[in-house]
């Protein structure tokens, strides 16, 4: 049954569509008539030619005269030509951009992971070497890689090329905020080789913030149109995966919580299929100030370090969650969601790493991962909606972790970043090959919503548990074993029925 939410969606895009209905023919208009100023031009070039020799032999006849009319004429439909197609130019751009909402809509619609594109400039070092560009993008939509045997092609939901910035990748993306805000999972990843521009794209610089500072601002701006109308609550955590182990950033060895930090980190699932791991430290957060404060302390406890093809590379998969939980008081409802930003590792080949033993590892440890995660987007790729495929999500702890963005229940949107270079053509290759894959995958994303009749529930089963915990207290303090139970877990399980 289609939702009333999909409904006006639909609705919403078959308005949109009607905008786009002339597209195609502007298109071609355009076309036309910049085939038509070129050969005015030509045209107007060759009369002038004609009228300065003219003039060189110091003839006023009535051929110089019907010369200087005509080139007069010329250039005026020449300026009227110029002024239709920069108007026509302008409508196209319009329409494109209405038609890119309109594409997105549709994936929406569909569940499909959306693909971003993104192609970062030529390094200095590149240009000193005179590296020969081999990727670049023809429109909004479309990759061109130049190869020894000629060209290879790739389409995608979006294409950014060298000169896009901060402001209009995010842009593209900021409706995941409101899907957010409205109950549902959001993931967003960034895949791609060592030093393609993965952690600028993800998280930039000061001056140049990227998604992750430009999700979390967003946020805060939303929440804030809400006052007087909700509440709310917003945590995060922060974890990586290294060497095949998972490490709380958030739990530093002289934080208080260190006890709870010793406690295994193991990725469960809840009734709905989202995933989570259990006893990572969890901080909440009132401000967006406060928010980054704690993001910054638990970036300095990343795993990073130097390779011949990037200054400070990434050497493990960052998993940073926001998870909110927002009281509607109109409608009595609350909603609880999760947006996942994940900066994946880079891909690389050892070889061209130039990394020393204990960076191989870490390499190997890396790929491993991303080999196990390829398998998994190969199977989901292949599965039909009539097949029970099995998806080797078990096979790697990353894929683990990503399971519920990943042909679960989350709206996913993922960025392929790409160097566009000719020493870094197969890699590239790979990872646009690698991203093709994934644009085939359908998740079945859901509004995780609690009636008032299960918030109720949900309290009167915590004062069950804490008087049960009172009561194992007692008997335990006179010598008797009570067999143990996962509190916090009953909770979780409790809190995400419906």
């Amino acid at each position: 049954k289609i939702s009333a939410e999909n409904a006006a969606l639909r609705s919403e895009i078959t308005q949109l569509r009607k905008t786009i209905v002339g597209k195609v023919e502007e298109t071609h208009a355009i076309t036309v008539l910049k085939e038509e100023l070129a050969a005015i031009t030509k045209d107007k070039e060759g009369l002038k030619e004609r009228l300065i020799a003219l003039r060189r032999a110091g003839k006023r006849d009535s051929d110089t005269l019907q010369t200087e009319a005509r080139l007069q004429e010329i250039t005026q439909e020449v300026e009227k030509l110029r002024g239709e197609s920069a108007e026509l130019e302008v409508r196209l751009k319009a329409e494109m951009n209405a038609r890119k909402k309109l594409h997105n809509a549709l994936q929406d619609v569909k569940g499909k992971i959306r693909v971003f594109c993104r192609i970062r400039p030529a390094s200095k070092v590149e240009l000193e070497q005179r590296s020969r560009v081999v990727v670049t993008s023809l429109d909004d939509y479309s990759v061109v890689v130049d190869t020894r045997t000629g060209q290879k092609s790739f389409n995608f939901d979006s294409v950014f090329g060298p000169t896009s910035t901060q402001d209009q990748v995010f842009e593209d993306s900021s409706q995941l905020v409101r899907s957010f805000l409205d109950g549902y999972n959001v993931c967003v990843f960034a895949y791609g080789q060592t030093g393609s521009g993965k952690t600028y794209t993800m998280q930039g610089t000061k001056d140049h913030p990227g998604l992750t500072p430009k999700v979390i601002k967003e946020v805060f701006v939303r929440l804030e149109e809400l006052q007087g109308t909700a509440s709310w609550e917003l945590s995060v955590s922060m974890l990586e995966l290294y060497m095949d182990n998972i490490v709380d950033l958030l739990a530093a060895p002289k934080d208080p919580r260190k006890a709870q930090s010793s406690l295994p980190l193991d990725i469960r699932e809840d009734v709905r299929g989202g995933v989570y791991v259990a006893n990572a430290v969890v901080n909440f957060a009132e401000t967006e100030e406060e928010l980054h404060r704690v993001l910054k302390q638990g970036l300095l406890n990343r795993k990073v370090g130097r390779t011949d093809m990037n200054e400070e590379s990434s050497r493990s998969h960052l998993v940073i969650t926001l998870t909110l939980s927002l009281y509607n008081k109109t409608t009595d409802a609350r909603t609880t969601s999760k947006f996942s930003l994940i900066d994946l590792a880079g891909s690389e080949r050892v070889s061209k790493a130039g990394t020393s033993a204990k960076q191989m590892n870490e390499a190997k440890s890396i790929n491993k991962s991303l080999t196990a995660l390829g398998d998994v987007i190969s199977s989901l790729a292949n599965a039909t909606a009539s097949s029970k495929s099995f998806i080797p999500y078990r096979n790697n702890k990353l894929t683990m972790l990503m399971k519920d963005s990943l042909g679960g229940n989350a709206k996913t949107l993922m960025f392929v970043n790409v160097s566009p270079v000719e020493y870094n053509v197969e890699e590239s290759i790979m990872s646009l090959s690698y991203a093709t894959r994934v644009k085939s995958i359908t998740n079945e994303s859901v509004k995780n919503v609690e009636s008032k009749d299960i918030m109720v529930l949900r309290e009167k089963l915590r004062a069950v548990v804490e008087e049960r915990d009172h009561l194992r207290k007692i008997v335990e303090s006179s010598g008797i074993v009570v067999e143990e139970h996962e509190t916090e877990e009953d909770l979780r399980r409790f809190k995400t029925l419906d």
